[in-house]
Order: C-alpha cells, then sequence, then structure tokens
C-alpha cells in the first residue's frame, strides 16, 4: 500500500518576519529557522518510522528555485571567508548548491563526489559512509580520478545541504584528505541536531568548528497535546 504524503511545501520570508515562541504545541505542520541574513525558512516537519519523533525537512531537489538562490547566496558568503581554491560537494543534496557556490565564487568548476562506482574509479579513492536518510544502505563514497588535479594541493571547502549525523561529511572530508586535498571547512544550508560535532571531532583539528551553517534545526518529539516540540540541545 502506498503511503501519501502531503505536497513538499517550504515558505521563505524576508527579516521582518518574527520566530514564534518554541512551546510544546507550537509547531504542527512547519518550523521556522532563521538564517543567518534574518529572514526565515519554514520547513515542513515529517513524522519519521514510529511516529514519535519528527524532522523539519529540507529536500533540496524540491525545493523552488528562488529560495534554492537564497541558501546558495548566504552559502556562498559563509564559502568566501574560507578563501577556497576549489568548492567540493558531498553527494546527493550538496551537488545542487556546491555548483551555485562555485560558480558565484568565479570558479571556472567544483569537484562532484559520487555514489555509484564508474568502471575507471579506483577503490583507493573511496570510503563507506551510510546515510543518516537511508540507513539500510551500506554506500562508498567515490572521488573520479579524473577530479585529482582539481582537489589535490588545494585550499578546498566542502558543501552539502544538511549535517546531522555527520557520517556524509566525515567519509567526504577523509577522502579529499586521501586525494592530498587542504579541506577548510564545511559550508551547509543547515547543521541539525548535534551528533555530527562528535562524528567530526575525529578528525581532530578542530573539526566541528570548521562547520559553516546559515541555519540551524532541532530534533523534535511529539507533544502529549499534539504537534512536535523541540528536543533540548
Amino acid at each position: 500500500m502506498t503511503t501519501t504524503l502531503p505536497p513538499y511545501e517550504v515558505h521563505w520570508h524576508p527579516a521582518t518576519v518574527s520566530i514564534p515562541a518554541a512551546t510544546p504545541t507550537a509547531f504542527t505542520t512547519h518550523y521556522p529557522v532563521r538564517l543567518t541574513d534574518g529572514s526565515v525558512l519554514k520547513l515542513p516537519l515529517r513524522a519519521l518510522p514510529g511516529g514519535q519523533q519528527a524532522i523539519a525537512l529540507l529536500m533540496s531537489n524540491q525545493t523552488p528555485f528562488p529560495i534554492e538562490d537564497v541558501l546558495a547566496g548566504l552559502m556562498t558568503t559563509q564559502a568566501q571567508a574560507l578563501a577556497p581554491q576549489m568548492v567540493a560537494a558531498v553527494p546527493t543534496m550538496g551537488l545542487d548548491y556546491a555548483r551555485r557556490v562555485a560558480r558565484d565564487l568565479g570558479l571556472p568548476h567544483y569537484a562532484a563526489m559520487g555514489l555509484s562506482r564508474k568502471f575507471w574509479y579506483d577503490e583507493a579513492l573511496s570510503e563507506p559512509v551510510v546515510s543518516s536518510t537511508s540507513p539500510d544502505q551500506s554506500k562508498r563514497l567515490y572521488l573520479d580520478p579524473a577530479l585529482l588535479d582539481r582537489v589535490a594541493g588545494q585550499t578546498v571547502v566542502l558543501v552539502d545541504d544538511v549535517i546531522n549525523t555527520g557520517a556524509s561529511a566525515l567519509a567526504a572530508i577523509r577522502l579529499l584528505h586521501k586525494a592530498g586535498a587542504h579541506v577548510a571547512g564545511l559550508v551547509v544550508a543547515l547543521t541539525e541536531g548535534q551528533a555530527w560535532r562528535e562524528a567530526l571531532a575525529v578528525l581532530g583539528d578542530g573539526w566541528p568548528d570548521k562547520v559553516h551553517a546559515i541555519g540551524h534545526i532541532p530534533l523534535f518529539e511529539a507533544a502529549p497535546a499534539g504537534g512536535w516540540r523541540a528536543l533540548p540541545e
């Protein structure tokens, strides 16, 4: 039987919009995220399996282009401060943002990592990864050997849409290190929860503080009176 979900609706409002107080039953359909420029991104809330927890969902491949333009512009500002020579992308949702950020920075191209192995790929240029949205699928992250010249010896900024567990980011950073890149930081649209801090801490070098986001979303639990309340962090 097919589960019917409401259409994906994400909204953006300029900085004049105020965020409502976080009460246990305040959030029913959307969660308002304050971005770095003071504007507000309203993300739909989606219940997780079991129905007792929920996430504020940024589906980058379903986001309207005008909203994507806003997010990419703010992410470019974050990346510019790191003075990158190259931008690399975490697949799959990070690809669109990385392309936009690289173009806006005036770079001629970017380096897209992938999850499917082409026949000419080298297993030595790969890392295992488990996605938080596909926890039952063990995958590997690959860098096309043809892209080595773009990242080797370069100051690279990694781009993704959301970081939550940190598993994908950790694999991408390790893979770029294998390729000889200096990874100056990770730029994301949103951080979600705090689990990613522990995951990236294994890299040392203060890596959790090298994550630059334009907004933050908590995790949510079902409220006794209905709706969703943000979990304390």
